[in-house]
């Protein structure tokens, strides 16, 4: 892969730092605009990811010279800007945060395009419950926040495919958005195949590799599991082979139920769309009293100490200051 720099015009008034995370040709790297001293973030998308993938298209046949390569990554850079595109448009609507600005940058040495892509620094979800215990309120919220952009997503004909704690932000508002690229047409699905950069933790079992077909529940399954996180102390299920998920720790019966139909092993078994599932939780709130206070109950030592001292956020700005920062991959 190429070295990350302030490409022009798109960071010609940035100071960017080293690459911090590297997942799949993805890069992520701080930065810090001079004039307002604002951190931001700059993801970097490597197309190809690495010459073993350009080797694979000229050994398939699929590329028989180092021009029909180059077309063709240009194509998945164009097509990575839609989609930078797409979530921009989402964006003015529910539940999605957009990019900044983007550009594509061709490769110096190498045969393929690098796409940069501006945001501004937002605490991720992982990020934010490393600094704040998750409460009862806070769950279900995220749980609604997520159930109405991904029905926002499917409105505009979209499955969004990549979803996990890492492209999640917590917001100043106090609600979460989804702020990544991971969108697949819903006409599509039964011809598209997940990418490797879009595969993690959240993914549903039933794509297992590249061949796998995809269906139009394993944004639900994803949710199910960011949700089982939250009543778990943070831990994901454990997985003993048959597919089946003890209830999480810390929720109660009904949620349990809630949140172990969302990840089902089985397609079927799950919530149908996120209307459902958001429907559900709902019904949760309108049945029970959900309150503001942890759901891991906190030590009395800690819950007093934090009431006396409530967390302040580092005012400084610099971009050393970012790489210790949790960044989606």
């Amino acid at each position: 892969m190429s070295t990350p720099k302030c490409i022009v015009p798109l960071l010609e008034n940035f100071i960017m730092g080293d690459a911090i995370s590297e997942h799949n040709g993805v890069r992520c790297c701080p930065a810090m605009e001079k004039d307002t001293e604002g951190k931001y973030i700059v993801k970097i998308l490597s197309i190809p990811a690495s010459q073993v993938q350009l080797d694979a298209l000229v050994l398939t046949g699929a590329c028989t010279d180092a021009e029909s390569a180059k077309n063709y990554f240009k194509e998945q850079a164009d097509n990575a800007i839609k989609e930078a595109e797409l979530l921009q448009t989402l964006a003015e609507l529910e539940g999605f945060v957009g990019f900044e600005g983007w550009q594509i940058e061709p490769m110096e040495d190498a045969v393929g395009f690098d796409v940069y892509l501006l945001s501004t620094y937002r605490p991720t979800l992982e990020r934010y419950l490393s600094r704040n215990p998750m409460t009862h309120l806070s769950a279900v919220n995220l749980g609604l926040d997520l159930c109405a952009a991904l029905s926002v997503c499917r409105q505009s004909g979209y499955l969004y495919v990549a979803l996990k704690p890492g492209n999640i932000y917590h917001t100043e508002m106090g609600d979460y958005r989804i702020g990544d690229l991971g969108f697949v047409p819903l006409d599509s699905l039964k011809y598209a195949s997940l990418p490797d950069k879009y595969r993690s933790e959240y993914t549903a079992p039933e794509i297992a590799d590249a061949y796998s077909s995809l269906n139009d529940t394993i944004d639900i399954y994803a949710v199910g599991l960011i949700l089982y996180q939250a009543y778990n102390n943070g831990q994901l299920p454990a997985n003993d082979g048959t597919g089946a998920f003890p209830p999480p720790e810390y929720a109660d019966y009904e949620m349990a139920e809630i949140i172990l139909k969302a990840c089902a092993a089985a397609p079927e078994d799950r919530w149908q769309t996120p209307a459902e599932l958001g429907q559900a939780l709902v019904g949760y709130m309108q049945r029970n009293s959900v309150t503001d206070d942890p759901i891991v109950p906190l030590p009395l030592a800690e819950e007093e100490a934090a009431a006396e001292e409530p967390e302040k956020e580092d005012p400084t700005h610099s971009v050393e200051d970012l790489v210790d920062e949790e960044y989606p991959d």
